[in-house]
């Protein structure tokens, strides 16, 4: 199988090699997956090595598929620099681009400046298109997935090292727990985190539980724990704190999809009693010991049944023919119930 490029790729060859940081970057960029937090530190670390501050509004161009045509990108693109030796244009959501631009963005692509960084951006996208094909041939796709739950008590451990930060390996699991896997989360703890312990070298447990705000980190990943309790009455309160917190219904789907599909492999890992549920699930020990608990509260048809309840209410989100809230209210209920 052909090795994937990750950000940690691009990171290493941004951080070595030659003394010029012009030398490091390569003319064109294509960035996908669903982890945007890399994504959007791959790109600012691109700009921070050939863009001075000073200099920004003249060299460095954000552009948005939805809004910019193939002319637009182009003129960004053979525009020269401005006392420097290379400018830099970021295109957010490439997907959105008429097909007729993303057809002529492949035809210029190979005639681009040496004075140039061109950084596309896009989600996943599907396998078979096209265009996604024909432009992974004419530059190298660096993809940035979403962390597994093991990997994520790993990267915290790492992001508060670079920041001159130790933290407690319980400690670590403990705001992962809390917080989950969004990165952007993540990281707005920490700042939270640091200026709370002031000079002190090491974060430990005690400092996450008394600084992470439960208000709204926690209660999505109190929810799925409800629900996998089959507590109706607290699902439905804590349902509420999250509308009122601002909380999207489509990341609540997502959640609530991940977490049953993790108790229907927890189902069959019970069955089977082969190996570490940790490693199976890709979770650490705490969430897999969650997930053991509450998977002998449903058969593996009510599950299944549950994941077709979360399609529906996907579906019926998007057709607008009741409040989100009721809507989710309908599916906390009939979960609880399966």
């Amino acid at each position: 199988m052909e090795k994937k490029n990750t950000y940690h790729d691009l990171i290493r060859k941004l951080d070595t090699g030659s003394k010029d940081p012009v030398e490091r970057v390569e003319p064109v960029y294509y960035f996908t997956g669903e982890e945007d937090y890399l994504k959007d530190d791959a790109w600012r670390k691109i700009v921070s090595l050939l863009v001075p501050d000073e200099l920004k509004s003249f060299n460095l161009d954000l552009m948005y598929g939805g809004e910019t045509g193939a002319d637009q990108l182009a003129n960004a693109v053979f525009q020269a620099p401005l006392n420097a030796k290379k400018r830099v244009v970021v295109l957010f959501d490439l997907h959105k681009m008429s097909e007729f631009s993303k057809g002529m963005l492949l035809k210029f692509l190979a005639k681009l400046p040496n004075s140039v960084c061109l950084i596309l951006i896009a989600p996943p996208v599907p396998s078979k298109s096209k265009f996604y094909s024909a432009l992974a041939k004419l530059v190298i796709p660096y993809e940035f997935p979403r962390l597994y739950d093991n990997q994520v008590p790993a990267w915290i451990t790492s992001r508060l090292k670079e920041r001159g930060r130790r933290i407690e390996g319980n400690a670590a699991r403990v705001l992962h727990d809390m917080v989950g896997n969004n990165l952007g989360d993540l990281s707005k703890a920490f700042d939270k985190l640091l200026t709370y312990i002031g000079d002190r070298e090491t974060i430990t447990q005690a400092d996450v539980e008394a600084v992470v705000d439960l208000s709204k980190t926690q209660t999505v990943f109190q929810l799925l724990d409800s629900i996998g309790e089959k507590n109706c009455q607290g699902s439905l309160e804590i349902l509420n704190n999250l509308f009122l917190n601002g909380e999207k219904p489509g990341g609540m789907i997502f959640w609530l999809t991940e977490h049953l599909e993790r108790l229907i492999r927890t189902k069959d890992f019970l069955s089977s009693s082969s190996g570490s549920l940790a490693s199976v699930l890709r979770v650490n020990p705490y969430i897999a010991a969650k997930c053991q608990r509450q998977a002998p509260n449903f058969t593996l048809e009510q599950m299944e049944k549950g994941l077709m309840l979360l399609y529906q209410t996907d579906v019926d989100l998007k057709s607008n023919l009741m409040p989100d809230k009721m809507i989710m209210e309908l599916l906390v209920y009939n979960l609880c119930h399966l």
